[in-house]
């Protein structure tokens, strides 16, 4: 009898064992299934978190850092090393914000998108075991789309066909405010390299002459980046000058759209902020042979040696444009502390042009692109920043060439003028 009860026993813990492991098996796909389904939860909340508060990309130690490294700094660095200044914002950030528009914000990335095919959907959605569910999972990848949104896509007007040159901008008497309008500013406000500027390093007023005078400016709006503006605009006729083009032409290509980390092909909705310069009648007595010389070596595209470990190198002239802006009315826009921050370590920085530019000859005029969509992250997402605040900024901007040797220095200004309070929603498209 002790027998037979103690077979009958060891018979039952043998039945509760073997339920037990099948329990425990069953218990482990469902505990694998909920880890698959933690870390996709993860996957979107830290694609989520990349797309932080709207000043989440600015590390404020860094940026200073940077400026006291570098006294005339390139318009593009690598966007790997702009990335590691980015910050990630605690999960509340990444809802109920604002995009760049103004629209509510529901903490989703609208540039991700599933890879998953529409036979993947029918399987997921179909009675299945969990295994044949969690390998599913393991194939499901994301993917980043091409292009821009739409979200700021203009209304519909009429296109403009080759406008007048200045129709679209107003001239106002700096002493006048008017909106929408430009203004003459005298050279001699620009802080370029001073007569001792390679032994002391230290910044002086340009001398208060320039070669070329503004007499007008326009505001375009486009689809895409328009380069060789001068081509679809009506220009005046100026008498020519035998030594350089009587007109200068520069056209500002700035985008509209939100700054992307890693951007694509660098092109998109924009405005171009079109300046016209004429050459001054004093612009052989008033500024230094050298300096006239340079000019002709830009226009012409000619090249120098500049000289370096180990060897020398050959680079062309046009590398020297540098570009001089500043911000005048800053108190009148209520900046926060970060954007106060930004503003005292790069207003009126010298930012050499390259490689974001190019340059056209014609027949009677010279034209130079410069390309605001090609600029950093950092530097694209600034412009962003201010988008929405553009109307309410007067802007001072110029353009000199780098001196290298103490014998051609001060610097001279190539040309100068004052943007005041553009709001780019009000002007058109022009037709190409």
């Amino acid at each position: 009898m002790g027998a037979c009860g103690s077979k009958f026993l060891s018979k039952k813990k043998l039945k509760s064992k073997r339920i037990s492991k099948r329990r425990v098996s069953f218990n482990k796909l469902d505990k694998i299934d909920e880890c698959g389904k933690r870390d996709a939860r993860c996957h979107s909340n830290s694609s989520t978190l990349l797309a932080s508060k709207e000043f989440a990309w600015f590390d404020c130690c860094s940026a200073l850092d940077q400026s006291e490294i570098d006294d005339d700094f390139y318009s593009v660095h690598d966007d790997f090393e702009d990335a590691s200044t980015l910050r990630v914002a605690s999960p509340r950030d990444s809802f109920n914000q604002k995009d760049q528009n103004g629209d509510a914000w529901n903490g989703q990335l609208p540039c991700v998108a599933s890879a998953m095919s529409s036979d993947d959907k029918a399987r997921v959605s179909s009675p299945r075991a969990p295994g044949a569910k969690r390998k599913l999972l393991s194939r499901l990848s994301f993917k980043f789309k091409e292009g821009h949104n739409n979200q700021n896509s203009f209304p519909p007007k009429v296109l403009l066909q080759r406008p007048k040159a200045g129709s679209s901008l107003s001239f106002c008497p700096l002493e006048k405010k008017m909106s929408n309008s430009w203004s003459p500013i005298e050279p001699s406000t620009f802080r370029v390299r001073g007569q001792n500027y390679l032994r002391d390093k230290k910044k002086d007023f340009a001398p208060n002459f320039a070669a070329y005078c503004p007499f007008a400016a326009d505001v375009f709006l486009s689809q895409r980046k328009i380069d060789h503006i001068a081509r679809f605009v009506d220009l005046p006729v100026i008498d020519s000058s035998e030594e350089l083009p009587s007109i200068l032409v520069v056209n500002l290509q700035i985008p509209l759209y939100p700054a992307a980390i890693f951007q694509g092909e660098n092109d998109g909705e924009g405005m171009n902020l079109v300046l016209y310069f004429k050459l001054s009648e004093s612009y052989s007595k008033d500024l230094p042979v050298h300096f006239q010389e340079h000019v002709n070596r830009i226009i012409n595209d000619e090249v120098e040696r500049v000289k370096g470990f180990p060897l020398d190198t050959i680079n062309s002239f046009r590398e020297r444009l540098k570009i001089l802006s500043r911000l005048v009315n800053g108190e009148d826009l209520h900046l926060s502390t970060t954007e106060k921050k930004i503003l005292n370590t790069y207003n009126e920085k010298p930012v050499l042009s390259r490689p974001q530019h190019e340059f056209y000859l014609g027949e009677n005029y010279f034209e130079i692109d410069l390309d605001v969509h090609r600029f950093s992250y950092l530097s694209r997402k600034t412009f962003a920043a201010f988008q929405d605040r553009f109307k309410l900024c007067k802007l001072d901007f110029g353009l000199t060439i780098q001196e290298n040797k103490t014998e051609n220095l001060p610097e001279n200004m190539l040309c100068c003028i004052r943007l005041n309070e553009i709001d780019y929603s009000n002007y058109r498209q022009l037709g190409v």
